[in-house]
């Protein structure tokens, strides 16, 4: 049996049967892909070894590679997806995922060191994404987003050095990389970030809890109702529990959040997408230059 599903990543995701079992295969044609679907793969393994309470990892069995291929072998997870499990969950069952998501979250904290990330690696990562909105053919014509590529230069100019934990975080930590199997939650697709920081986790997580983007990748019918209930439930909980707890994360949560969003519209293609993001974005800015 084998079925293919596109990734997101570009990447083709095949469900194999194989050995009276299934397993993922996960492979890149992009000779410029390989050595980051490497990296990834390797940031799960070293994952797959830490044990989490109520969170899991699924075990990558194989990898290979040349100059223009690479796939990775890993544990097939019999699941939900975020729309599925939240349709059909209680509140004990919500309660435990923002426990586990807490606790992740607190992990990577602990096993991380208070660092002074440099103001430069903010600036340049805005200025590369200047760059990408000028050359990006749906948005290089658009005086709305360059208007607002602008307001967030002055944003990241104006964030100077950032005291956080460095060190460990999942890298892509949305709804839509989370494996839902009764009260144990699968992280897949692990992914470099320009900041080791648990920082970029909470920033990932809230963007599918108060921004739903997730929602917007899902095409079946839905309870939308339902499932913002429950988004916003969660993002109340998350940042609640981190305000209070961290300096770090009430200074510099909106900006890494803006910056995130930025690097979405950076890549935009789909003018139903774009114009999302630019109303979240021109949102952000105004609170944060408020």
């Amino acid at each position: 049996m084998k079925l293919d599903i596109q990734g997101h990543s570009g990447c083709d995701i095949t469900i194999v049967h194989e050995d009276n079992d299934l397993h993922i295969h996960k492979s890149t044609h992009d000779a410029g892909y390989v050595p980051r679907l490497v990296n990834q793969a390797n940031k799960q393994i070293a994952a797959s070894k830490i044990e989490y309470q109520n969170i899991r990892v699924p075990k990558i069995f194989e990898v290979e590679r040349n100059e223009t291929d690479a796939t990775i072998k890993m544990e097939y997870i019999y699941s939900k997806n975020f729309v599925e499990y939240f349709e059909n969950a209680g509140f004990e069952q919500i309660k435990y995922l923002i426990g586990a998501i807490k606790y992740f979250i607190d992990l990577e904290i602990n096993a991380s060191t208070m660092q002074t990330v440099p103001s430069n690696i903010l600036t340049d990562k805005m200025a590369d994404v200047a760059r990408k909105v000028e050359k990006n053919a749906l948005l290089k014509d658009d005086a709305v987003a360059q208007e607002l590529v602008r307001r967030s230069i002055d944003v990241m100019n104006g964030v100077g050095d950032m005291m956080m934990p460095v060190g460990m975080c999942h890298g892509d930590l949305t709804f839509s990389n989370i494996l839902f199997n009764g009260n144990n939650y699968y992280l897949i697709d692990f992914l470099d970030s320009f900041i080791e920081s648990p920082l970029l986790d909470i920033v990932k997580i809230r963007q599918d809890t108060a921004y739903l983007w997730s929602t917007l990748m899902y095409h079946k019918p839905f309870d939308k109702v339902r499932v913002h209930i429950i988004s916003e439930k969660i993002d109340k909980a998350i940042d609640e529990y981190f305000t209070g707890k961290y300096e770090w994360y009430r200074k510099y949560y909106m900006p890494l959040q803006l910056m995130n969003f930025l690097r979405i519209l950076q890549y935009g293609r789909e003018e139903k997408v774009v114009a999302y993001l630019k109303d979240v974005i021109a949102g952000q800015l105004d609170v944060l230059q408020h």
